[in-house]
C-alpha cells in the first residue's frame, strides 16, 4: 500500500511541494514534477533557476527545507546519497569521474570489487565487465585514461547501473562534446531506455532537449515554469520563452562591417608548425571575429594554445599592425605582454579561482600593470575592476562576493572580465559559451560584438556551429592540422558548417 497520495504507476520518481532555503534566499520554491519510468526527462532553465539545487536534493547531495520525495510510490525519508543510491538514484556529474590508471573494468566496479576469501575475484570480475560492456565498443582491459570522452561517459553511466542505478541524473553530459559524439551518446541512452532505465537529463541546449527527451520540466527563478509531456509538441522558442519569461531576442551579428582583407593592419601568422598543426599564412584584422572549428584534434584548439604561449611550437611567425614580426609567445605572460589574451574553454579549472572574490579574480591576469614599488595600487585596481564588473552586467551582491557563490554564466562573465582587462588586440576565446544558459550566451557574443567595433580582432574556437554562423565573419574549418575551408559572408549557415566539420 502506498503512502503517496498522488500515485501513478508509471512514475519512477516523484517529487511533491520541494523547497529549499539559505537564509532568507529561495534557491527552490514549491517544485513539484513526475519522471516517467523507462523515460528521458528534460531539465532546462537558466544559470541560477535552481536545476543544481533540485538535483542535489533528489540525489541526497542536499536537504530540502520543505517538501518530499516519492520513488515508486514510497516515501524517501532523510535522504542522504548513500540512501537515493542504495534505491537506485544516482548522479552522474558533468566530468566524468574516472581513475586513469585503472582499467576500464576496475572503474566500472569501483568499491564493488567481487571476492573470494578476501582476494579479487577477476574471473567474476571479467564476466560483469563483458556483461555490462557487451555492444559499447569498450575494451574492459584498456586504461581509463586512454578513453575518449564519450566513452568516459559511457563508463560512468555504466558504473552507476552495476551499482544499482536505475534512475540516472545526466549533469550537461555532452559538453566538450562533437556532433558525432553527442549522436553516440544519444544512441546509448535511447539503448538503455528501452531496457527500462530512467534519465534526468540536465542541457542548456533546445535542441537536444527537443531531439533525446521524451518530457520537459523548465525552472526559472527556483521556480517550476513549465512541464510538459510530450516534447514533441515543442518548438525551440517556445522553450526558450520558458527559460527567460520572454522571446528570445538571438544574437546576429552584422558582417557588413567588417573587412576581411588582408592588407598591411592586419594580425599576420605566418608557417606556424607545431606538432601536426601547419598553417602557412593567415590574417586577422582587427575588429574581426575569425571563428574556428573543426574535429577534436584536428588543429583549431592546438593553434588558438600556440598563439597564447600554451602549447611548444616549433617554427612560426606572428606580425601585429605597424610591427616588425616576431616568434609566437613560449609563455602566457609573453602573450599577454604582447597584447594577445586567452579564454581557457574549462572555467573550473583554468578560469577562476572559486574562493577570491569577484574583484580579485577580474584582477588577476593584468596585476602586474598595477603594482608600483612592490604593493598593488589598490584604487586603480577597485576602478579597474568596478569598470568590467559593470561593463560585463555581472549579476552578485557586489565585487567582493566570491566567484564560486556565482552561478556558472556569471562565472564565465568573470573569466571574460579578467582576460578584458588585459587590454588585448587579439582575444582568443575556447568554447566561450559552453555550459551556460541561452540568455547569458546572447549577452556574451553581444560583448564580444562590441569589443571587434573598437578594434580588438576576436578568434572564437567552438563546436557550435550555429552559433559561430550568428557571431563570426569569417570561419575556418580545420582538418589534420590545416586550415582545409574557410567561410565568410553570405557562405555562412549552419548546414554547410556542418556539412564541412564532419
Amino acid at each position: 500500500m502506498t503512502t503517496d497520495p498522488s500515485f501513478r504507476a508509471d512514475l519512477a520518481l516523484r517529487v511533491d511541494k520541494l523547497s529549499k532555503r539559505y537564509g532568507a534566499f529561495h534557491a527552490l520554491r514549491g517544485v513539484s514534477l513526475g519522471i516517467r519510468r523507462g523515460s528521458i526527462h528534460g531539465l532546462l532553465g537558466e544559470n541560477g533557476a535552481g536545476k543544481s539545487t533540485l538535483v542535489g536534493i533528489i540525489s541526497g547531495q542536499r536537504a530540502p527545507s520543505e517538501g518530499s520525495i516519492y520513488l515508486d510510490g514510497q516515501p524517501i525519508e532523510g535522504a542522504d546519497v548513500k540512501r537515493m543510491e542504495e534505491a537506485g538514484v544516482y548522479l552522474v556529474p558533468q566530468e566524468p569521474m574516472i581513475i586513469p590508471h585503472m582499467s576500464v573494468m576496475e572503474n566500472l566496479m569501483l568499491g564493488l570489487w567481487p571476492s573470494t576469501r578476501g582476494f579479487i575475484a577477476w574471473r567474476r570480475m571479467r564476466a560483469n565487465a563483458a556483461r555490462m560492456l557487451a555492444g559499447t565498443g569498450i575494451d574492459a582491459h584498456r586504461m581509463a585514461g586512454s578513453l575518449d570522452a564519450v566513452a568516459r561517459r559511457k563508463l560512468n553511466i555504466l558504473r552507476a547501473m552495476f551499482s544499482g542505478g536505475s534512475i540516472i541524473i545526466l549533469d550537461e553530459p555532452t559538453a566538450a562534446l562533437t556532433v558525432p559524439d553527442r549522436i553516440q551518446l544519444f544512441d546509448f541512452m535511447r539503448q538503455l531506455r528501452s531496457e527500462g532505465v530512467t534519465f534526468l537529463f540536465i542541457s542548456h541546449f533546445n535542441d537536444e532537449i527537443l531531439e533525446i527527451c521524451d518530457a520537459v520540466t523548465v525552472l526559472r527563478d527556483g521556480e517550476l515554469v513549465a512541464t510538459c509531456e510530450d516534447v514533441g509538441s515543442l518548438s525551440s522558442s517556445q522553450l526558450s520563452e520558458f527559460v527567460l519569461g520572454r522571446e528570445l531576442d538571438l544574437f546576429q551579428r552584422d558582417r557588413s562591417r567588417a573587412d576581411t582583407g588582408t592588407g598591411g593592419d592586419a594580425i599576420e601568422l605566418d608557417e606556424i608548425v607545431a606538432g601536426k598543426l601547419h598553417i602557412e599564412r593567415m590574417a586577422i584584422r582587427p575588429g574581426e571575429i575569425v571563428g574556428f572549428t573543426g574535429l577534436p584534434g584536428e588543429g583549431a584548439k592546438e593553434l588558438a594554445r600556440s598563439l597564447f604561449g600554451l602549447a611548444p611550437v616549433q617554427g612560426g611567425r606572428l606580425r601585429f599592425p605597424r610591427q616588425q614580426a616576431t616568434a609566437l609567445p613560449a609563455t602566457p605572460e609573453q602573450a599577454i605582454a604582447m597584447g594577445i589574451a586567452y579564454l581557457s574553454d574549462d572555467r573550473r579549472k583554468d578560469g577562476v579561482v572559486g574562493h577570491l572574490s569577484i574583484r580579485e579574480n577580474i584582477a588577476l591576469s593584468s596585476l602586474r600593470r598595477r603594482v608600483r614599488r612592490g604593493l598593488v595600487d589598490a584604487g586603480q585596481e577597485s576602478r579597474v575592476c568596478a569598470a568590467y564588473f559593470t561593463r560585463m552586467g555581472i549579476k552578485a551582491g557586489g565585487m567582493e562576493d566570491a566567484v564560486n557563490t556565482l552561478s556558472g554564466g556569471n562565472q564565465q562573465k568573470v573569466c571574460l572580465g579578467r582576460v578584458l582587462a588585459t587590454t588585448p588586440r587579439l582575444l582568443i576565446l575556447d568554447e566561450p559559451t559552453r555550459g551556460i544558459d541561452v540568455g547569458v550566451k546572447q549577452d556574451v557574443l553581444r560583448i564580444l560584438d562590441e569589443l571587434s567595433a573598437l578594434g580588438v580582432a576576436v578568434i572564437i574556437v567552438s563546436t557550435d556551429v550555429d552559433e559561430l554562423a550568428r557571431a563570426a565573419d569569417r570561419i575556418c574549418i580545420f582538418q589534420r592540422g590545416r586550415i582545409a575551408h574557410v567561410v565568410s559572408g553570405d557562405e555562412i549557415s549552419t548546414d554547410r558548417l556542418r556539412q564541412l566539420s564532419q
